[in-house]
C-alpha cells in the first residue's frame, strides 16, 4: 500500500489533469468488475435477498443523484475518511477508493495529500526545508497525517465489526454490497461534465484558493462518432479485465 502511494499517486494526478474520460473509464470498468466478483458465488436464497438487492440499488442510485459531495479537509473529517476508507478493505468487492471517491475526498487523500509528502521527501533528501514556510504542502501533511491515524483506527475498530457482520449476516450484507455498487455505478459514469457555481451576474464563483466551485455534474451519452468513445469503452472493458483477471490469478494460485 505504501508503495502505491508513492507511484500510483503521481501517475493519477497526471492522469486526471490530461486523461480524465479515460481514467473514469478505467474505474468504470473494474466497479463493474467487483459486481462480478461479489455476485459470482451469490445465491438467491430467499425474497429477502432480493430485498436487500433492491434496498442497495435505490441507496446507490440515490447517492448518484445527489450533488457531488465536495472535497472536505475538515481533520476530523478526514479522521472519519481514515476509518471507513481501510474498513472498505473487509468488504468483498467494495474498495476505499470507492468509498472515498462518493464522499468526494478521494483526490485529496490519495493523490494531493501523498504528493505532498513525496515532494517534502524530495526536498529532505536535498536538505531543502523551506516547505516548513509552506502553507499547502504543511496543510496537506496535516490531512495525510490525520487520514492515517484514522485509517489505523479504522483498522482495529471497525474492521472487526464488519467481519462480526459478515460473519453472521453473510447473504443479507453480500446482497447489500451488490444491490449499491449496482446502483452507485452512475456516481462513476465516463461521460460528464462539470458544472461550476455562478453568482446572479452568471460569473464562475471561486474558493478563497481561486479555484471554481463545482456545483454538481451534468451526465450526459457518449457520442460514438468520437474516436474517444472508443477508447473510453476500450479502457471500460481493460478495467473489468484487471479484477475478474486478479480473481482468476488469486483462484489459480490457490488451487496450486
Amino acid at each position: 500500500m505504501i508503495i502505491s502511494y508513492f507511484s500510483v499517486s503521481k501517475l493519477l494526478d497526471y492522469l486526471l489533469s490530461h486523461y480524465e474520460l479515460f481514467v473514469w473509464s478505467g474505474f468504470f470498468g473494474m466497479i463493474i468488475g467487483s459486481i462480478y466478483y461479489v455476485a459470482k458465488d451469490f445465491h438467491l436464497r430467499s425474497w429477502k435477498n432480493i430485498l436487500f438487492i433492491l434496498l442497495g440499488i435505490a441507496g446507490g442510485i440515490a447517492i448518484s443523484l445527489l450533488e457531488p459531495a465536495k472535497e472536505n479537509d475538515n481533520l476530523w473529517f478526514v479522521f472519519f475518511c481514515g476509518i471507513i476508507g481501510v474498513s472498505g478493505m473487509t468488504l468483498p468487492g467494495l474498495s476505499g477508493s470507492f468509498i472515498l471517491m462518493l464522499i468526494g475526498n478521494y483526490v485529496l487523500l490519495l493523490v494531493d495529500s501523498v504528493n505532498a509528502l513525496y515532494d517534502v521527501f524530495t526536498q529532505l533528501i536535498l536538505l531543502d526545508f523551506s516547505f516548513v514556510h509552506d502553507t499547502e504542502q504543511i496543510r496537506l501533511l496535516k490531512v495525510l497525517t490525520s487520514f492515517t491515524l484514522g485509517s489505523i483506527v479504522g483498522l482495529v475498530t471497525l474492521s472487526h465489526l464488519l467481519a462480526y457482520v459478515l460473519e453472521r449476516f453473510k447473504d443479507f450484507t453480500f446482497a447489500l454490497i451488490i444491490g449499491f455498487i449496482t446502483g452507485s455505478l452512475g456516481v462513476v459514469w465516463p461521460w460528464k461534465k462539470m458544472v461550476y457555481l455562478t453568482n446572479e451576474a452568471g460569473n464562475i464563483v471561486k474558493d478563497q484558493e481561486g479555484n471554481p466551485i463545482t456545483n454538481n455534474y451534468a451526465r450526459y451519452w457518449p457520442n460514438l462518432s468520437e474516436p474517444s468513445t472508443w477508447w473510453a469503452i476500450f479502457f471500460i472493458f481493460v478495467g473489468i479485465l484487471i479484477v475478474v483477471g486478479l480473481e482468476f490469478y488469486g483462484h489459480k494460485k490457490t488451487r496450486s
